[in-house]
């Protein structure tokens, strides 16, 4: 192969990575509920943990997990869990 074959083969490689990750993130918010969100901070909150669960909402810039946007569902489901 010529040094341009590889290059273009390299670039198409990163982009299938890419699209990949996006599927992937997609099918997990498509996945998580804001059910399921809440069912975690509703064990956080019974430790005591209404702090660090109103911390967790402004991140996302939310004053009530119905204000987090969809596309961040995945995101705060994980960070919900390390509290």
């Amino acid at each position: 192969m010529t040094d341009i074959n590889l290059v273009l083969a390299e670039e198409l490689e990163r982009l299938a990575a890419e699209y990949r990750a996006k599927a992937k993130n997609h099918t997990m918010n498509d996945q998580i509920s804001i059910q399921d969100i809440s069912m975690v901070l509703t064990e956080k909150m019974k430790k005591g943990k209404i702090t660090e669960i109103k911390a967790l909402l402004r991140k996302y810039g939310a004053e009530k997990l119905i204000e987090v946007k969809l596309e961040d569902y995945a995101d705060i489901f994980e960070d919900a869990k390390k509290i």
